[in-house]
């Protein structure tokens, strides 16, 4: 019988690497219970890049800014115009990261270049509508739904340009995958109900 050579932690780190598509971080290594003293041996050796604390690369993997992001500040939700462009809501692609936070969550000082952060300060509505879209580059990333996009965009109507605003609520309108009644559950959670059902007849019965 031929005995079976166990993996090393090179062996370990190399399928993780493997496995995520070119890239490993610190959660990982955590997980797999891998010293740190060889997980930096494998840095060296591998010559592997930095993307940020507790993210390395290949040097060929192509940098995907949100998906680090979020890396570094899991709690942040990806909402608003990113998220509208993110589910096709919109043609704008924004050059900022717009993110919603929880009540009491500030990871970094701000104004910070590049990035809008909003605060929601009640939990129910800040973890209503959370979901996985996959990012051009093919890694998942947390944003809010369509129907919760559509809702923050009722809800804060004023605060934003007003063709972002109708590409949205009609660019959702033609969707195939679109959910009404949810869409009124979470109108109803955030209490906007009534302006949301005023809106959408309009937009519903408009040819």
């Amino acid at each position: 019988m031929v005995e079976k050579t166990s993996m090393t932690n090179f062996d370990k780190l190399n399928k993780i690497i493997n496995s995520n598509g070119g890239y490993i971080t610190g959660r990982n290594v955590k997980e797999a219970h891998i010293p740190t003293a060889i997980f930096s041996q494998f840095i060296k050796k591998y010559n592997l890049k930095k993307q940020c604390p507790g993210f390395y690369s290949l040097t060929d993997w192509i940098r995907d800014d949100y998906f680090i992001f979020q890396y570094q500040y899991p709690k942040l939700i990806y909402s608003f115009y990113l998220a509208a462009y993110l589910h096709g809501l919109s043609d704008y692609c924004p050059t900022f990261i717009e993110v919603t936070a929880p009540k009491n969550y500030r990871p970094f000082p701000l104004p910070r270049s590049g990035v809008i952060l909003h605060t929601d300060t009640r939990n129910e509505t800040y973890k209503l509508g959370v979901s996985e879209v996959n990012t051009s580059f093919g890694n998942k990333i947390k944003v809010y739904d369509i129907e919760k996009t559509v809702c923050d965009f009722i809800r804060n109507r004023e605060k934003l340009d007003s063709e972002s605003f109708v590409k949205c609520v009609t660019w959702y309108k033609r969707r195939k995958d679109k959910n009404i009644n949810k869409l009124f559950q979470y109108a109803n959670i955030m209490k906007i109900k009534d302006k949301v059902m005023n809106i959408m007849e309009v937009i519903l019965n408009e040819d």
